[in-house]
């Protein structure tokens, strides 16, 4: 497998020998929203962030070659900060509405015809096979405090890859997560850690505990650290995490790779 870190949580994935492209927000640095615009000012815990615009970084290559060879599109779930949102409500309009594009709910599936895909299909927790790789959906707590509505995590499985693959997706730790990687036992894991935070939902995503948590419960796998300097709601950078893990005696346990850079196992 290849994993290439696009940027936050975009990621592109070849594994069994299809390309994946996930969660692809491609808006162009500052091109999308403000948490004061999208309505959400209430519930920002650092005032000094309410009109930074995101994505707060620049894609590391042109939309074009981000999203060229690929053969489907994975959607952890419909979030601003995962997937491009017009202010009409339209969403995708950056990628080809021909490519297959798996999505983790009906009512998802529904948002993405009426923006024009014409190939759309859900990823289940009985996985769904494609091109010989089976995707796998997986529980994520989106929210230390309530839900902030759906979201899901992907288990990548193919006869033709010696390794596996979990994008745990915007979750923090939580028993369901354990149960994940004692069941499927995943070789590599992907995490989104910038413990990015709003006042009703609590913390988002995971922090430098949570990754400890992960790193115990599956001593033997690749942990990477996503989701990373481009959401104005992140309490951590790959700095402060970085030194947080320094701290944790992770430092050499978990990669953190900068936007563009590959990985391949």
């Amino acid at each position: 497998m290849k994993i290439k870190q696009i940027r936050n949580a975009t990621l592109r994935v070849s594994f069994g020998g299809v390309e994946f492209l996930i969660d692809p927000w491609l808006a162009s640095k500052a091109e999308g929203f403000t948490f004061r615009q999208g309505g959400f000012a209430d519930e920002v815990v650092d005032p000094l962030t309410l009109d930074t615009v995101m994505p707060m970084c620049d894609l590391p290559r042109p939309v074009s070659e981000v999203l060229s060879g690929v053969d489907a599109y994975l959607l952890t779930h419909l979030h601003p900060d995962h997937f491009d949102i017009a202010p009409d409500g339209t969403v995708g309009a950056k990628l080809d509405k021909n490519t297959l594009l798996f999505v983790q709910n009906d009512n998802e599936v529904a948002t993405m015809r009426k923006s024009g895909f014409s190939n759309v299909a859900t990823f289940t927790e009985n996985g769904v096979v494609f091109n010989g790789v089976k995707l796998t959906k997986t529980y994520a707590k989106h929210g230390t405090k309530a839900p902030c509505g759906p979201a899901s995590g992907i288990f990548f499985s193919s006869p033709n890859e010696a390794k596996t693959l979990w994008i745990a997706g915007d979750t923090v730790w939580c028993e369901e997560n354990a149960k994940t990687i004692a069941t499927l036992k995943p070789d590599v894991i992907i995490l989104n850690t910038c413990a990015a935070q709003l006042k009703t939902y609590g913390r988002l995503i995971m922090d430098d505990a949570d990754v400890e948590a992960v790193c115990r419960a599956a001593p033997n796998a690749t942990v990477i650290a996503s989701h990373m300097d481009t959401v104005a709601h992140a309490s951590l950078t790959r700095k402060t995490l970085r030194a947080a893990l320094e701290r944790r005696g992770l430092a050499s346990r978990v990669l953190m790779p900068a936007d563009g850079e590959v990985y391949t196992y």
